[in-house]
């Protein structure tokens, strides 16, 4: 039921950006019209605290068993991320010994073949929609659990402007393992990255290693 919910979101919000994209006088009227209907469908089917991006269509909410989801849909893809229940929200899972996609409170664990490696995160090229490379993956930062909280994205080389980073939320950077390469794509333009907050290694960041 879940799968099917989620795929009528998505064709909701793919219709209608493409309708958008041949009436553009229209699109701004359009999409309203898109997050209040996608709104109102997760609504009723128990989802709450819903929270839609005006543009980007990145739908943050919690489902009927209170985990909380994230899909982010757009002309060209739809993605949903892992929702986290109660047990898994600190970063624990008791009843598992997978890490990953599943954390676990095992010293020793399984690793799922479909998740992901820092080593081969970091140094990996970022593409937009024109592929045109805007950065390189230089660092990920974690959260207190040592999840995810954002990719450190080099953008200066792109930008001409030297050494700039700017920190990238997970859920819009798009990485794929095909054909035995790493590929890493956002949506992003030139003038989107320079108003960007820029990310700066001070303070503990910027300390050594012992």
């Amino acid at each position: 039921m879940r799968a099917i919910l989620l795929a009528t979101t998505a064709a909701i919000a793919l219709s209608s950006a493409a309708w958008a994209a041949d009436n553009s006088a229209n699109t701004t009227k359009q999409n309203a019209n898109v997050r209040n209907e996608l709104t109102q469908m997760l609504q009723k089917s128990g989802y709450t605290d819903i929270r839609v991006a005006p543009t980007s269509f990145m739908v943050r909410a919690k489902d009927h068993d209170g985990n909380s989801v994230v899909m982010s849909i757009s002309p060209d893809e739809f993605t949903e991320m892992t929702a986290l229940n109660d047990a898994t929200k600190n970063g624990y899972d008791q009843k598992s010994n997978t890490v990953g996609s599943n954390t676990s409170s095992e010293t020793y664990v399984n690793v799922p073949s479909t998740d992901n490696l820092s080593s081969k995160l970091i140094g990996l090229d970022i593409y937009n929609k024109d592929n045109k490379d805007i950065g390189q993956i230089k660092d990920i930062a974690l959260t207190s659990n040592g999840g995810p909280a954002a990719y450190i994205v080099s953008v200066g080389g792109f930008l001409g402007m030297g050494e700039h980073y700017v920190a990238v939320n997970p859920a819009v950077l798009n990485v794929t393992y095909k054909d035995n390469k790493w590929h890493a794509d956002m949506n992003a333009t030139a003038d989107q990255l320079k108003s960007a907050p820029e990310f700066k290694y001070t303070g503990r960041w910027s300390s050594s290693k012992t």
